[in-house]
């Protein structure tokens, strides 16, 4: 697959009453100019020096924003100073992130990180700042552990884009790119194939792996890494290699890989040697023979520190980074002037679709994809993939018991056979492009899911009524939230309880990876049933869906048992719907009235005289719910709940009934 950034129609913005005219709010050091543009956009505009004064004004008096944007650019070009403008950019939008989900006080307010040159899209060639990018992996992945609560936004220097930016904000996009005045949104396309076969993608190759020269593989000692040196040996005829990683031959596997090699007619060599480490990876390229000189590099090195946004730290961010950011600089670097026929980085799909409990690898492998761009438009060859799942355990996938391997399956991603892979490897260095998604996709999982698709993949998941997981307890489906409430809102206390039960237990199998929901004891602690930080966001966020509820981040943890959590969503439910004992009979006597309206449609006289009746009646409970806001006095609707069932009949004989 390949990200295409596809115009978005903004001519429907959803004015006065939208974004557009809402009220903004700016926080950080670069506000002058972008208030300026959202102040022409008939919107209130405050500005902030930092999201610490803009909860104080809230304090004060202040009313919350719908909106707050803040700019999260490094504005750093220079490669040499990229590493620590990365860490820099990182590390704010951590901090931003966290303060942010933390504070109850922007609960109903969606923050926007504003970035310029972070993304090529349009006819762009050259990403402007690639460390931005990096803020880009890591918000992708809050937005998939918090749904909308945050907003990605590139622009460029252009007048246009700027004035369009309050229009561009009420779409329903969670990521947009603004160029030259054209609002652009993230879809994922198929690449078209070049062949079905591994040979036929093979032949196909545009890169020439040159038997003379040497091929630097990192991370190579095993998984991965190891996979691909064995597959240039014995399909591209690859004869010298340097296998690259932080234990060398001490690593599980990398004496046998060696041996294998030699079998295969090739000449390893396993070096213990860190990439991040500028002084050892210029060693190790300085002791390369002059007869065999480096000509390809494959950049396979990474490690994993996962966590749930609120639960990572500038410095596991900062781990995570070293062997993808660094790395790759070093390399950059190192290998200026040589004549290198592929620079290929093994990037991740989480960077580019975002993936809970990832924000960190998200940002390191999203700044591979926008470095890939930086080094193309400097002339120089490059190539990232954003890999999906691979069947192969690796060192950083081998960790994956058989219960996640079953949840990544259900949220839409497949693992690969090593000789598919590997044949998309050679099928992607057969396209001239800066960055692909090799991965295998399950649009059948996405369509099951609650909930909407996620905008990246709306290309190429089509849906029409969707299907939820708890159909069969909770009468949910396309209709969602709403079709649930009216079903809990018509039951008895005890039916309720019930109900949600089944609908908690029977989500909460599914992020453990269970089939049946048989699994979840009612009274059984999350903890000890084996949830943790991530699958209690995966909850937490598949109950958001059904019951259409802002669920607080902590559900899990304060309501540590499926029956108290049932408990806390039959108050939630029946606390936001009126009493169904005074509203129903109302309703049904009302949708009895519509019924005979087509009588009098035809009749212009009983059309005129209807249409003032009901706006009387509308006029009526206007004022009841104004009078009740204005003094405290009693609305239409607690008039209806002490009212006996005759009165309220009398109410509607009097003021619909025939006279």
């Amino acid at each position: 697959y390949q990200v295409e950034w596809v115009p978005v129609d903004t001519s429907r913005a959803p004015e006065p009453n939208g974004v557009a005219a809402g009220r903004w709010a700016l926080v950080g050091p670069d506000r002058t100019e972008p208030a300026g543009v959202l102040g022409s956009a008939d919107g209130t505009v405050d500005t902030y020096p930092d999201l610490a004064a803009l909860a104080e004004a809230i304090d004060a008096g202040a009313t919350a924003p719908d909106v707050v944007l803040a700019s999260s650019g490094s504005g750093t070009r220079r490669t040499q100073d990229l590493a620590e403008a990365v860490r820099e950019a990182g590390h704010r939008a951590l901090d931003l992130l966290k303060s942010w989900l933390a504070d109850d006080r922007f609960g109903a307010s969606r923050l926007v990180f504003l970035t310029r040159g972070a993304i090529a899209a349009g006819e762009d060639t050259d990403v402007a700042d690639p460390a931005a990018a990096a803020v880009w992996g890591l918000v992708r992945s809050a937005q998939s552990e918090n749904p909308d609560r945050f907003v990605l936004a590139d622009l460029d220097d252009q007048d246009g884009s700027r004035r369009i930016l309050p229009a561009a904000l009420t779409t329903d996009e969670p990521q947009i790119v603004v160029r030259g005045g054209t609002v652009l949104a993230g879809r994922l396309a198929r690449v078209p194939a070049r062949g079905n076969e591994p040979e036929q993608a093979a032949a196909t190759t545009g890169i020439t792996w040159d038997p003379r020269g040497t091929v630097l593989v990192t991370g190579a000692a095993s998984g991965l890494g190891g996979l691909v040196a064995r597959h240039l040996v014995s399909e591209h005829g690859v004869r010298n290699l340097v296998l690259a990683s932080r234990r060398g031959l001490a690593a599980d596997g990398a004496a046998e890989l060696r041996t294998e090699l030699a079998d295969l007619g090739a000449h390893a060599t396993v070096a213990a040697c860190d990439t991040a480490d500028r002084d050892a990876l210029a060693g190790l390229l300085a002791a390369l023979p002059d007869e065999h000189p480096l000509t390809a590099v494959v950049h396979t090195a990474g490690v994993l520190d996962d966590g749930v946004v609120e639960a990572l730290t500038p410095e596991r961010v900062d781990r995570v980074l070293r062997p993808k950011v660094d790395a790759v600089l070093n390399l950059h670097e190192l290998t200026a002037g040589l004549d290198l026929s592929a620079f290929v980085l093994f990037s991740s799909l989480s960077g580019t679709l975002g993936g809970p409990g990832q924000a960190n690898y998200a940002a390191a492998n999203a700044f591979l994809d926008a470095f890939a761009y930086r080094r193309r438009a400097e002339g120089l060859p490059a190539q990232s993939l954003a890999w999906g799942l691979w069947e192969e355990r690796s060192g950083m996938t081998g960790k994956l018991d058989e219960a996640n391997r079953r949840r990544i399956a259900r949220d839409g991603v497949a693992p690969m056979a090593s000789e598919e892979a590997l044949a998309l490897f050679d099928a992607s260095c057969g396209i001239d492009a800066a960055t692909l998604v090799p991965a295998r996709l399950d649009a059948s999982a996405w369509r099951a899911q609650e909930g909407p698709i996620p905008a990246l993949l709306r290309g190429i998941i089509r849906t029409t009524a969707r299907r939820g997981p708890a159909r069969a307890s909770t009468g949910g489906s396309g209709a969602g939230s709403a079709e649930l409430r009216r079903r809990i809102g018509s039951l008895d206390p005890a039916a309720r309880q019930q109900a949600l039960l089944e609908l908690v237990t029977e989500h909460a199998a599914m992020a453990l990876g269970h089939d049946n929901p048989r699994m979840i004891a009612p009274d059984r602690g999350f903890l000890d049933l084996g949830f943790d930080s991530l699958t209690a966001v995966g909850l937490r966020n598949q109950l958001g869906t059904v019951t259409g509820l802002r669920l607080p981040a902590t559900l899990l943890f304060d309501y540590t048992t499926s029956r108290a959590l049932a408990g806390y969503l039959a108050e939630e439910l029946v606390a936001e719907e009126p009493d169904a004992s005074v509203v129903l009979p109302v309703l049904s006597e009302l949708e009895k009235l519509e019924s005979s309206f087509a009588e009098v449609v035809a009749d212009e006289a009983a059309r005129t005289r209807l249409t003032a009746r009901l706006q009387q009646v509308l006029a009526k409970l206007t004022a009841g719910q104004q009078t009740q806001s204005a003094n405290g006095g009693v609305a239409a609707a607690d008039k209806f709940e002490s009212a006996t069932d005759d009165e309220i009949f009398d109410f509607l004989d009097e003021e619909l009934g025939t006279s």
